[in-house]
């Protein structure tokens, strides 16, 4: 599974290869009303559903990466349907798909439990992490089969001598996001630190299979981020202001030599700080410009991949609220309902909106005492202009033919329902080529305005069974998944995506 791994990542549009992904697992059938803060959901999700919703992502996935895989799922699916079979799409079970392509966390996991060295490291690591009691971590040895303790180690759920579940650990419920933590950097892997213990555990089992599995011969390809040594120093209220928090959502390999950072609710001021210096002072990164962007640390834009993303090299999908366009005197009944919106205690900034950007001088080491900050204000004053500064500088695009779909076609209140409901969190599978949520009905009505062909996943799957179409022959497409239990989980195609491998374009 991990012999000749291919690790490298420059661009958010090229070709993909291969990622990592997470399906929905029990855990989150778990969450209950009362723990929904600290869980960070908003709604009780139902599983089954949900499962059948991914299912289709991860079909779809199959079909342009992993071609053989995707037709075994789908005979696979027949033999299930008539109860011959298990579920193919579980890590857990036999018939699970095994793409070396499509790659769950769950399945990783489980590869690198096989050692026995590995195993303790990870038992004592999770169960010295989670305060767990010599009983629970004796419980956890004595589970030989390494697919079934992978699954504890993520679910919390282990069985008991009655035949029933017992919850060890707090479950993992938004491990379905990879995006979060971890990112490829070039053939760099960035490992996130998370902003609030709910994910915690996610950072720790995924450093476990960078170090194990993806990087095992290559470790110093790995690249952590931490407190700085005196932050155990500081009061506690110091330490709330200087925590160290960088989510994988909040960063972008955007071209070969360029990195976005998002500076939000969940990547503080000072994770970007640490990733700043890591990334310039390693010059094997390859990252010579970074671009730091400031939004509202609000629930509803928790990542800046939640407001935007990439679709091709000339054209982006932005929530209409964070274009410049908005703020001009024409609008400003729009900009200051805007305001209004976003001022709460958590956003004291209100919906004013940063962008920065540092650069590693070529002519001079790299110092850690030297502020590289680039004065860009004639070129890039928002998130808007920064997208298509963007297009026409890192990828070459005339300025007049850089194009903008904006969440909900930029129409109030469409904008905003389908901004939560992940209308500009997309994952594309190569240029042009994306993958959304079939519920932003308005949004998609956009993609058509601008020349994009829609079509649904099922809608493919027939027409690739039937060999009447390729993924080969598919241009300029937004692809639609079912959405009604996925969107409930606060993220989309993008956010449930980690890329390692993506063609140089």
């Amino acid at each position: 599974m991990f012999s000749n791994e291919k690790i490298h990542v420059e661009t958010e549009i090229g070709k993909l290869r291969k990622l990592i992904i997470h399906s929905p697992d029990g855990g989150i059938g778990k969450v209950v009303p009362a723990k929904f803060k600290e869980w960070l959901y908003d709604d009780t999700v139902h599983l089954s559903q949900m499962r059948k919703e991914y299912n289709q992502y991860v079909k779809l996935l199959l079909y342009f990466l992993d071609k053989d895989k995707a037709e075994y799922v789908a005979e696979m699916e027949i033999r299930q349907a008539a109860k011959h079979q298990q579920d193919c799409y579980k890590p857990d079970n036999d018939a699970y798909f095994k793409s070396t392509k499509v790659l769950d966390t769950q399945y990783l996991l489980s590869q690198i439990l096989e050692k026995d060295h590995v195993r303790q490291r990870i038992i004592a690591a999770v169960c010295a992490w989670e305060g767990s009691s010599a009983k629970t971590e004796k419980k956890l040895y004595q589970i030989d089969k390494s697919t079934e303790l992978a699954k504890t180690l993520i679910t919390g759920i282990i069985n008991n001598d009655k035949g029933s579940n017992d919850f060890i650990f707090a479950p993992l419920p938004n491990f379905i996001f990879t995006r979060d933590i971890a990112i490829a950097i070039n053939n760099h892997l960035l490992l996130s630190n998370a902003a609030t213990s709910a994910r915690e555990r996610e950072s720790l089992l995924m450093k476990f299979i960078g170090q194990y599995g993806l990087f095992k011969r290559d470790e110093e390809k790995l690249i952590e981020i931490s407190e700085p040594s005196n932050f155990f120093l500081l009061s506690e209220e110091e330490q709330i202001t200087e925590k160290v928090s960088l989510e994988g959502g909040d960063v972008m390999m955007i071209a070969p030599k360029h990195l976005l950072i998002g500076c939000s609710e969940r990547t503080t001021a000072s994770g970007v700080n640490e990733v700043i210096h890591n990334i310039l002072s390693d010059s094997s990164t390859g990252i010579e410009k970074i671009s730091v962007i400031k939004i509202p640390q609000h629930r509803a834009m928790m990542h800046i991949d939640t407001v935007f993303t990439q679709v091709r090299k000339d054209t982006w999908v932005l929530f209409g609220q964070f274009s410049e366009k908005v703020m001009t005197p024409e609008n400003r009944s729009r900009y200051e309902y805007g305001k209004r919106f976003l001022h709460s205690e958590a956003a004291q900034s209100g919906f004013k909106i940063e962008v920065l950007r540092y650069y590693k001088p070529l002519s001079t080491p790299y110092m850690a005492n030297t502020n590289y900050e680039l004065d860009i204000s004639d070129r890039v004053f928002g998130l808007e202009s920064l997208l298509r500064n963007i297009s026409i500088e890192d990828f070459g695009i005339p300025e007049d033919k850089v194009t903008i779909i904006y969440s909900g076609n930029n129409q109030f209140p469409y904008d905003e329902r389908e901004q939560w409901t992940d209308s500009c969190n997309l994952l594309a599978l190569k240029e042009g080529v994306v993958v959304g949520y079939d519920r932003n009905e308005y949004t998609i009505n956009s993609f058509k305005e601008n020349g994009f062909a829609v079509k649904r996943a099922e809608t493919l799957f027939a027409e690739f069974a039937s060999n009447n179409l390729t993924p080969a022959d598919i241009e300029n497409t937004l692809i639609l998944l079912p959405s009604a239990e996925l969107s409930r989980a606060r993220g989309g195609a993008h956010c449930m995506s980690m890329p390692l491998h993506r063609d140089i374009l």
